[in-house]
């Protein structure tokens, strides 16, 4: 067998032997392979030494036969303190009495002098991958024991038999619910389901975990009081030491404010998608009403569009007759003018004089009507057509406010309209266009002048 050094090293011994030679030899050998060795003559000084040092002392090997106090008698007293001491008698003989107090003070083993080094430091070895063993197993122990702790305090743990009857709870499960543990202990586990939960739920989860799987969900539970419990849980079967089910482990974890804080969220979000549905119904009416008035304003320029037209229609009708009663003026004038007055006979020269003046001043009168004509209609018309431009770009205005809070559908067909409109507005401006030009064909260039001087 191979010797650990380093689990050797890691340990401490008590020597105590009567023989001053062996003590002294095999203790200096003792001290190539621990990390300290204390050294006694007898049972007695043995005791005192072990009582001072106990907590750094992990092995004792001793002699039997010793005056004052002997080995067996030394180890009897130190069991009544200590009884995980390892512990290795070195003797020159070998008999029953010895072997049963030997089994008794739960001896590790024991060697016969002469004492071979090799034999003892394998045992000592054995020994100490025992207490390494034990070491790390009372570590294990100790970290289980905090991870306990810790889930005692945030997590509700209860065990069942295999009749699903509950065995075991903790402090926190108690806390929650208000029962005790004595009212909790023997009770069926299904006992604490909430009144509306069906039993088959139950049935289910412990058949599963008859079936040695695991279960996992949220269960509702009662309080002593009858209040409800959500809790998260988890179920997994627990064995026997020949791995047969035994009953079931139950893990649960409390989340009824976390459930009740996401079932107000979710009204909360319902009672603000109702009210959104509300505002947008509401914002839907005024909008409809918007768009009923822009109709109407539409409809209404429309309507002074086709007034513009009828007038428009009857200022030419004028301009022609004017036109027609300047031609026969002018003729008129002009025949008198050519004709020698001299050679008319029977005529009234100053007659036709005061005729030709009161010609000259009737033609100044229509001229002047003619031009005051063509300029109330040129204003009328540059009247309507910027009243018809500010209309458009007011609907304009109006119809992007809609659309910014109106539906995609109305949109498009505001839109349309718009457009439609905007194309009627631009087929009257052709025709208001249409009347400057025959104006500029009626009129004279003074006329003209006079007209376009201010645009």
């Amino acid at each position: 067998m191979s010797l650990d050094k380093t689990l050797l090293k890691e340990i401490s011994i008590l020597y105590v032997e009567d023989d001053d030679v062996m003590r002294t030899e095999l203790a200096s050998l003792l001290t190539n392979f621990f990390a300290q060795v204390f050294c006694a003559s007898n049972g007695t000084e043995g005791l005192e030494k072990f009582k001072k040092n106990h907590k750094k002392i992990d092995l004792i090997i001793s002699d039997i036969n010793m005056p004052k106090m002997s080995g067996i008698d030394m180890i009897k007293e130190i069991r009544k303190t200590d009884k995980d001491v390892g512990v290795i008698f070195s003797t020159a003989y070998s008999d029953k009495e010895f072997l049963i107090d030997s089994i008794k003070l739960k001896v590790v083993n024991y060697i016969v002098k002469p004492i071979d080094i090799r034999a003892l430091l394998e045992s000592i070895s054995e020994f100490t991958e025992h207490l390494s063993a034990k070491k790390i197993i009372k570590t294990k122990n100790k970290e289980l024991s905090l991870y306990k702790e810790a889930i005692d305090v945030n997590t509700i743990v209860i065990k069942t038999d295999v009749q699903m009857n509950i065995t075991y709870v903790n402090s926190h499960f108690c806390e929650i619910s208000g029962f005790s543990k004595t009212e909790l202990i023997g009770k069926e586990f299904s006992s604490l389901k909430y009144h509306d939960v069906d039993i088959k739920v139950y049935n289910n989860m412990f058949a599963k975990v008859l079936d040695n799987k695991m279960w996992k969900g949220k269960l509702k539970q009662i309080t002593k009081d009858n209040n409800i419990l959500i809790l998260d849980s988890s179920i997994i079967p627990s064995h026997d030491e020949d791995g047969n089910i035994n009953g079931s482990m139950i893990i649960q974890r409390d989340i009824t404010q976390d459930v009740k804080k996401q079932r107000e969220v979710e009204v909360a979000l319902m009672k603000e998608k109702s009210d959104i549905f509300i505002k947008t119904k509401e914002t839907f009416a005024k909008n409809s009403v918007q768009i009923n008035e822009l109709e109407n304003q539409v409809k209404q320029l429309f309507e002074e569009l086709n007034k513009v037209e009828l007038d428009k229609d009857k200022y030419l009708k004028l301009l022609d007759k004017y036109k027609d009663d300047i031609k026969i003026l002018t003729s008129k004038v002009n025949k008198y003018e050519k004709n020698e007055i001299s050679n008319i006979k029977g005529i009234d020269i100053l007659k036709i004089q005061k005729d030709n003046a009161n010609l000259k001043i009737e033609i100044k009168r229509l001229r002047d009507n003619m031009e005051n004509l063509i300029i109330n209609s040129q204003k009328k018309v540059n009247q309507l057509r910027n009243a018809s431009k500010l209309e458009v770009e007011h609907l304009e205005k109006e119809l992007e406010k809609v659309k910014s809070t109106s539906g995609s559908t109305d949109t498009k067909i505001l839109l349309e309209k718009l457009k439609y409109w905007e194309e009627k507005a631009k087929e009257e401006r052709g025709k208001i266009e249409d009347l400057e030009k025959r104006v500029m064909n009626f009129a004279d260039s003074k006329t003209l002048s006079k007209i376009f001087s201010g645009k």
